[in-house]
């Protein structure tokens, strides 16, 4: 049996390595994708500004969790021939590369975390095209900044504002779940 009539296996032997699951590019996306320019970027930028310093690995870690409950975000453009007639995305079990990064700490850290997240957009090619930069303040205070960067050809602000509150309940140990809406009581007249 040649090489070409022989399946790939995986790391564990258990059998073939099975293709990610595709899901096609949306209309919205696809334009988005064919109509790229210059002048405008192409990047979602969320800047949160917290009290106090944030533990990394314990940020890192729920973070991490978070991509895990919003399966949809871990994505990346599947590969395919220049040519094709459409695009599709291609669903990941974990991130490609680290979503969560630590710049070092200097006079004009904010400014170039905020010049990062509009001139570099995450590449669609990578799992999961969103980048989370947490930036210490300039030290006049104790605070922190997060920077979440996101390719906007794949997802639109709420839905990564949605990731990032799962990752803040994650971090802190509280249901940031939105409540119910008051009920009114029965028998009350108008």
């Amino acid at each position: 049996m040649t090489a070409v009539e022989q399946p790939a296996r995986g790391g564990t032997g258990s059998g073939p390595v099975r293709r990610p699951a595709r899901v096609p590019f949306p209309v919205v996306d696809e334009i988005a994708r064919h109509c790229l320019q210059e002048e405008e970027p192409e990047t979602v930028h969320i800047e949160v500004h917290l009290p106090g310093r944030l533990d990394p690995d314990r940020l890192r870690t729920a973070f991490t969790e978070a991509l895990h409950r919003h399966s949809r975000i871990l994505m990346r453009q599947a590969p395919g021939r220049w040519y094709r007639r459409r695009y599709e995305w291609e669903l990941t079990r974990d991130p490609d590369v680290e979503v969560v990064g630590f710049p070092p700490p200097g006079p004009n850290s904010l400014r170039d975390a905020r010049t990062r997240a509009l001139t570099n957009a995450p590449p669609l090619t990578a799992s999961p095209p969103i980048r989370l930069e947490v930036v210490d303040e300039d030290g006049r205070s104790d605070g922190t900044v997060l920077f979440l960067t996101i390719n906007h050809t794949a997802l639109d602000g709420p839905a990564c504002l949605r990731v990032l509150a799962t990752a803040a309940e994650l971090y802190g140990g509280r249901d940031n779940s939105p409540a119910a809406p008051p009920v009114r009581a029965a028998g009350t007249t108008a």
